[in-house]
This record gives C-alpha cells, structure tokens and sequence, in this order.
C-alpha cells in the first residue's frame, strides 16, 4: 500500500488529507468513507461528520485510532469505483510525527563522517543503536524549499530511509517489531555542517546543525511491497547523482531501530524514525557541500523521489558573543 497526503482546496483555505493508491490512481480515504457510511443509512451530514472523525488530515491522529482506521486505508486501497479519486496538486509531507528520532544504523558513513570531524568511530557506535531527537515542527515536504540558516555556510543533505510507526508500543522487542511499522518514506536530514561540527564539540546536539529543516516523501510504502534490505538509495543534486548505496548495509537492522527506540519509553503511533545516512550519502563525506539554489533529490527503490531546492541563506540573524572562562576544571590527584 501506499500512503501519502495532499493538499485539499476548501472554501476555508487548503486542508491536509490523506490518500491512497488504488487500482487506478489516488483515493481520497475520508471520501471513501463517506460514501461508505451513505451506502449504509448514515445522512449525508452525518456521515461526513463520521467521516472526518475517522480520517482526519493528520495522519498521527489517524494512526491513534488502530484497526479501524488501518481498515480505512485498505478499503481506500482496494476502491475501483472512481468515486474517490483524486488528482493532487501538491503532496504535503505524508505524516506529521509527534516525535521525530534519527540513528546512525549505516556504518560507512559514521566512521566516513567522523574521518571528517576529525574523530574515529567510537565503540558506542557498535554497541547499540545512537539517536538524537530532532525537531517535528521543521518538516517540509516534496518540492518545498529548505530555509538556509544565517549562522551556517555550509549546507549538506543527508540520504536516509524514514520508517513510520504504525502502531506505538513500548519495551518492543524486535521480533515482533517490523508489526509495529506503517512502512517507509523518504528522509533528508539536512545538516548545517560548520554549526554541527561547533556544538557538537559541547558533547551535546546535533541541535542548530539539524533543527531548520528536514523533509520526507512523497509517500509511505508498506513492508510488504518493499524488499526492505536491497533497497537502491541514490542522491542528485542538479541532475548530477552525487551519492548511490544500499538499504542491505544498515549495520542495525529496521526492527531493532524500532524496539531500541521504545525500550523504557512509549513510542508513539506516528513517529518517525530516521535510518541514517546510508554510506556515501552526504557531501561529507564526499567533501562537497550545496549552494543556495541548488536541486537535491533522493530516491529509494520502490518508494519513489523526494525532491526540495535550496533556499537563499538568510542575513541579519542573531549570533551569541563568547564569554570568558571564569572557572578552570580542579586539578585531579
């Protein structure tokens, strides 16, 4: 199944939906629905009451209410009526994560990356999935433009997968993980390089190098229609492939990134989980970085293309001045 949302135009202003593919073209679920609930006895103003209540335009919301809305989307799947069908202008980013976690399952590219940095890959890095928690309220979707931060001039794109929680838990183990997976998007964890390499020396974040933007898309496949561990991942800027790798080298498999994400804590229907950056998969680690204007699509073998421009770097933003140091660290012995 695929699953995405687009933009709805309404008398109020455009409104988010979601959508699938069936046997020929995009459906619009809560359509469905409301058909489906008319055909039953519901009125018509009840049963787009039903409806919405059931397929709201926040896929999270949705994913909240279980079976019932996953049968929705299959039914939405399964619709050769053209009753439902849809054209959408613009597809929004297909889910809208209460909680956005990404890891480093690639090992090429931490130890590449950390090269860079100026740093082996430390032995945490072999020991247990590492994450850091990013910003939900940066993501953009296919085709918008990524704000470039005054305080970076050095701009990169990040090559991952986005595996999408269908189902929260918590203290998962990862045999029974992958029934806890809606299925994967597209993921650009855009990085603002110079500012990372800055704060990170703090032995906190990536926090400013990663929190102005970050997209995904087009659309969420389910596993069932995706070979999940030789999926080709490959990256183009300006026309130009940059980065090409594999899904098949993730050194932390998909189920044991969802059940170390909820052990001792729920995870939330709707989050999303960002793979890492596959090996290559950077300017990094290539020693190339993006200029404004610039292109970038990411593709991934059965999943489609996710596609954003850069924006102009914007001016005039607030920049912290140095303190002094006023303590030295106690001598030790």
């Amino acid at each position: 199944m695929r699953i995405a949302r687009s933009e709805h135009r309404t008398p109020d202003g455009p409104e988010a939906r979601v959508v699938v593919a069936g046997p020929d073209g995009w459906n619009d679920v809560r359509v469905v629905e409301r058909l489906r609930l008319e055909r039953r006895g519901a009125t018509p103003a009840a049963a787009a009451l039903l409806a919405t209540a059931l397929v709201p335009g926040s896929l999270a919301r949705g994913l909240d209410l279980g079976d019932e809305f996953g049968e929705a989307l299959e039914r939405a799947a399964e619709d050769s009526s053209g009753d439902a069908a849809v054209e959408p202008a613009r597809f929004l980013v297909p889910v809208d994560p209460p909680a956005y976690r990404d890891f480093m399952a690639f090992e090429q590219h931490f130890v590449d990356a950390g090269r860079r940095f100026g740093h082996t890959a430390p032995d945490v890095l072999y020991e247990l999935p590492v994450s850091y928690m990013g910003s939900v309220q940066a993501f953009v979707g296919p085709d918008d433009e990524i704000p470039w931060p005054s305080y970076s001039e050095r701009m990169d794109y990040e090559l991952e997968l986005g595996i999408v929680v269908g189902r929260g838990g918590r203290d998962i183990r990862p045999d029974s993980a992958r029934q806890h997976v809606l299925g994967l998007t597209i993921l650009n964890d855009f990085s603002a390089r110079d500012i990372q390499s800055r704060e990170m020396a703090g032995n906190l974040g990536p926090s400013k190098g990663k929190h102005f933007a970050s997209s995904a898309g087009p659309c969420i496949v389910t596993l069932d229609e995706l070979e999940v561990e030789a999926l080709a991942m490959s990256a183009r800027v300006n026309g130009e492939t940059w980065s090409s790798g594999t899904s098949g080298t993730m050194l932390w498999s998909i189920a044991e990134l969802v059940a170390w994400a909820s052990a001792g804590e729920v995870l939330a229907s709707g989050t999303l989980l960002g793979s890492g950056t596959v090996g290559g998969g950077c300017g990094l680690e290539l020693d190339r970085f993006l200029s404004p204007g610039d292109v970038v699509e990411l593709e991934v073998a059965g999943i489609g293309a996710l596609r954003n421009r850069l924006g102009e770097r914007r001016a005039g933003g607030w920049f912290p001045e140095p303190r002094p140091r006023q303590r030295q660290a106690a001598e030790v012995g």
